[in-house]
């Protein structure tokens, strides 16, 4: 699987652009805010209908325009697939599957497996909970439809029991009877949920542990640790929780057990990442969450995600940084797409690639295409 063509009209700092791609690896190089960064968001739109940048559909207008044009060509199982995801100020937003519009979008997610290793990623270790609960969810929903149904569901009954506490707020009243109605829908799905991530966690640790130890040493020993809101994972024990938090509810008017609660603790030798890790452990350390995600995925799909890596070998010293240009050789089978800001750095770093490499190079909104270091 892998994106042939891109293809975008007023995205971000991109008037119009048109590329073709290697089925391998693409490395696009220039200096910061030229707009490497943007063409991976594009292709993250085009499989999660969504930025990687967590920000609302308008700011990837062009400044000054109403809509943005975003389509891809797909390869996938040998099959030509086009896939456009438009916006329009006024109008929303639409994903188009061979010129036919999606009527739920949720039905994409999983289509086009990917996985992304941002500068900002260090915020998984260092950020609020919020963002690991994401990454578990995004990560789990590719693979698992049931569960992103599941996820959907639970977040629409809870904002109902949290609308239903604001409201006993305004109105200086409380009614547990009417909250216990809520609740009774939303513990099978917090259950199954809790189920979900447990499993996950169970999958993916040996996995991520592994490429830490490829990466580092066998010296360090990494652990994730999932730390649920809830920690008896039954109905009663729901109930329990629940029934603990009600007073505390009331007075905040926002639910406070619950799935959308849980964390995940991260590790090196039983000391907390977060407060003892350096700034290469940290690097290090999610590196190999999101190459361990990328393992995964492709287990669990039976399909190769595409790798985007944006602005990561900045700041790593030679030898990590060789140890992870192998690994993506031989580990990784999918597409890759590599921003960096130096061309230099990145011939050297695939040098010995047996792949197909071809380099872009970007200036403010235009990109050309440079060389194609090796045809396999």
């Amino acid at each position: 699987m892998h994106f042939q063509q891109l293809h975008l009209i007023q995205f971000r700092n991109y008037t119009e652009q048109q590329l073709t791609f290697s089925p391998d690896i693409n490395v696009l190089t220039g200096p910061n805010g030229a707009g490497k960064t943007n063409i991976l968001d594009a292709l993250h739109y085009l499989a999660f209908t969504k930025g990687f940048r967590n920000s609302q559909d308008q700011q990837a207008v062009q400044r000054g325009a109403q809509f943005f044009f975003d389509g891809g060509v797909l390869i996938r199982e040998n099959k030509t697939r086009q896939v456009h995801c438009n916006y329009q100020k006024g109008k929303g937003k639409k994903l188009l599957i061979n010129q036919e519009p999606l009527k739920k979008m949720s039905e994409h997610i999983g289509y086009i497996p990917m996985v992304s290793i941002l500068p900002h990623d260090t915020d998984l270790i260092n950020g609020p909970s919020a963002g690991r609960r994401q990454f578990m969810d995004m990560l789990i929903s590719q693979y698992d439809p049931m569960y992103l149904q599941h996820l959907i569901q639970y977040n629409r009954i809870l904002g109902q029991r949290n609308a239903l506490l604001r409201q006993f707020g305004e109105q200086r009243y409380f009614d547990p009877e009417q909250l216990e109605l809520w609740d009774m829908q939303l513990i099978p799905r917090g259950l199954a949920i809790h189920s979900g991530r447990e499993a996950f966690i169970e999958r993916f640790l040996p996995i991520f542990e592994r490429y830490f130890h490829h990466i580092v040493s066998d010296m360090e020993m990494p652990h994730i640790r999932y730390k649920p809101s809830v920690a008896q994972a039954t109905a009663v024990g729901w109930e329990t929780a629940l029934r603990e938090k009600l007073e505390r509810d009331r007075v905040n008017q926002y639910s406070g057990a619950g799935v959308h609660r849980d964390d995940m603790g991260f590790e090196i030798d039983e000391r907390s990442v977060r407060n003892f890790g350096s700034q290469g452990q940290q690097k290090t350390f999610i590196i190999a969450l999101k190459l361990a995600q990328y393992k995964l995925l492709q287990e669990q799909r039976g399909l190769a995600p595409i790798l985007l890596l944006d602005d990561i070998f900045d700041k790593l010293d030679e030898k990590r940084l060789a140890r992870i240009a192998q690994m993506l050789d031989d580990e990784v089978q999918g597409q890759i797409f590599i921003t960096d800001t130096s061309q230099r750095r990145m011939q050297e770093v695939f040098a010995q690639s047996q792949r197909q490499v071809k380099f872009f190079q970007v200036k403010s909104g235009e990109i050309h295409s440079l060389i194609e270091e090796k045809e396999s």
